[in-house]
């Protein structure tokens, strides 16, 4: 792997930063995603708060562990009431997690036809021979509703894969691996969903993809690993969502996009 192509990643994402803070023509694309997201945000953290307490309730009555009747009673009770304590943090945390990813993903469905227009005008502005996609209204139409659909297909891919990992993770012994290759599926994923704008206005078939991806593991892992740094921060995600599509953009050019026959 030459040296250029190693550090591609990184380089790409300071591009971007650098094409966003100077190219105010892209500044409408980047609020109207960011205010959608915000929005689902918002809805997910009322739900959650609406939600808690009947949540909540049901969950202290199964837990609740009785006064011991004389003292050596709490040498058993004691620790049952602190794991009970550890449980109900951890599933409402969950709840919570749940909401916070779902209402991400949902919201990134709904700017998908936005960032769409983003990554293209990035690709003018970035490349001497943009992808020229159809024009008219017609063929925009066509163009966010293939967006919204491909966005639907991503979050559904990654959504079958994840969930049997983290149900396997509640297996004893299998925690260790199921962490490992969640946390290396999402970090594959971030780069196909991110570069997926570009590729979509391609017609890139998904398969063709999958093997341009892992034939740039190091360049993908080391965008994908930082695309999840910044989804670890709630609230972050939405607000670097244009940054990610940008950066996307630039690496579809930087590493050049896969063929539909390969």
């Amino acid at each position: 792997m030459s040296g250029t192509r190693a550090f591609a990643a990184p380089r790409v994402l300071g591009r971007a930063a650098r094409m966003l803070r100077r190219e105010r023509s892209l500044w409408p694309w980047i609020a109207v995603p960011f205010v959608l997201n915000l929005a689902a945000f918002a809805l997910a953290a009322t739900l959650f708060f609406a939600y808690l307490g009947p949540l909540a309730a049901p969950l202290e009555r199964f837990l609740e562990i009785q006064d011991p009747t004389h003292w050596w009673g709490w040498l058993w009770a004691g620790p049952l009431r602190l794991l009970a304590m550890l449980v109900r943090v951890l599933l409402v945390g969950a709840f919570g997690l749940a909401l916070y990813f779902g209402f991400t993903l949902l919201g990134g469905v709904i700017a998908a036809p936005f960032l769409d227009v983003l990554s293209e005008k990035v690709e003018r502005l970035a490349s001497e021979a943009p992808f020229q996609a159809a024009a008219g209204m017609t063929a925009l139409v066509r163009r966010s509703v293939r967006s919204v659909l491909a966005e639907g297909t991503r979050v559904a891919f990654f959504l079958a894969v994840q969930i049997p990992l983290v149900l396997l993770g509640f297996v004893p012994g299998l925690s260790p691996f199921a962490a490992a290759a969640s946390f290396g599926f999402a970090a594959l994923f971030m780069p196909l969903a991110y570069t997926g704008f570009a590729l979509d206005r391609r017609e890139i078939p998904f398969g063709a993809r999958r093997r341009w991806i892992t034939s740039h593991r190091f360049e993908m892992l080391s965008f994908g690993g930082f695309a999840l740094l910044l989804y670890a921060v709630p609230g972050l995600s939405f607000l670097c969502m244009p940054w990610l599509v940008t950066a996307g953009t630039l690496l579809v050019l930087e590493l050049g996009p896969p063929r539909s026959e390969d």
